[in-house]
């Protein structure tokens, strides 16, 4: 932009500072580190041309119209426009990667670069102050995050620590000997102790029959007896779980019971069977209920 940083250029030199960032935008686009400017002051002049296709459009529009020049003129315009925005992108990126690469491959001793990592130092007189400056908040914003992810400690190489002690006392080999230990020696020429003094520390608990008697009766399983079967079995049905029926149609399958009692049921007989056979047969429609 014309603020006074750099003379008013020529249309001749307007027209060489267009060719110029053309050249540069594609060349920038292939390279992952930033291309040295080709003229001092490269965005001021590249200003200077964004305001000159501005005027000369405007100018055509006011005199001519929206003619085929004008259309021309504003195509040109956006083209211009197209590649400033394509170079600077690109190089704010080159500037971001060269800036992070140099902080995070540096090693911790001495800020040097690691082994096998080469990065070409910028020379900033040939790039924008700005670019500078935008460098120089990358930097820092890096160096943060190493600080608040402790980088340095992450990378250090602690193998040459010591270990720490034991947390456990280390025992003392069987080999050595050890004072106040008692010799297997000496533990074979005790006197054996008799049976009367080993009877001595055992005393018999008063425990009689009746106490025994009780427990059986609560605990028969302790003793072995097992308690007397139930009158009426699980498996035999009571009484009142039977139901007359009368059969209303033949079936050529017997019916097997619970107690695997085989009947053969035939239209007009009343027969006297559990309730959930009956049930089930005249739910089917095959007998009728035959109470008494």
């Amino acid at each position: 932009m014309d603020d006074g940083s750099m003379p008013r250029l020529s249309p001749a030199r307007l027209m060489a500072v267009d060719r110029a960032l053309d050249e540069l935008a594609r060349t920038q686009r292939r390279s992952s580190i930033p291309i040295e400017l080709p003229i001092p002051g490269f965005w001021d002049a590249v200003g200077q041309l964004v305001q000159h296709l501005e005027a000369e459009l405007a100018e055509t529009i006011r005199s001519e119209g929206m003619t085929a020049k004008a259309q021309l003129q504003s195509r040109k315009l956006g083209v211009v426009r197209t590649a400033v925005k394509d170079l600077a992108r690109n190089r704010l990126n080159a500037f971001t990667q060269h800036a992070v690469l140099v902080r995070l491959t540096q090693s911790p001793e001495e800020g040097r670069l690691s082994p096998g990592m080469r990065l070409d130092p910028i020379e900033w007189n040939k790039h924008d102050p700005s670019e500078r400056a935008f460098y120089s908040g990358v930097v820092h914003l890096a160096d943060k995050y190493k600080h608040d992810v402790s980088w340095n400690s992450l990378l250090s190489n602690n193998w040459d620590t010591p270990a720490p002690p034991p947390l456990s006392p280390v025992h003392t080999p069987l080999t050595e000997f050890v004072p106040g230990a008692v010799d297997v020696d000496e533990v074979e020429q005790l006197p054996p102790v008799s049976a009367q003094e080993s009877d001595r520390h055992w005393e018999d608990p008063e425990y009689d029959e009746e106490d025994r008697i009780r427990e059986i009766d609560d605990f028969p399983e302790i003793s072995g007896v097992s308690s007397p079967p139930s009158e009426l079995s699980e498996d035999t049905p009571e009484e009142s779980e039977m139901r007359r029926i009368l059969i209303l149609q033949d079936l050529d399958d017997p019916i097997i019971t619970e107690g695997g009692e085989e009947i053969t049921l035939r239209t007009g007989d009343i027969e006297f069977c559990p309730s959930i056979i009956a049930d089930t047969l005249i739910a089917a429609g095959i007998a009728e209920p035959a109470d008494i």
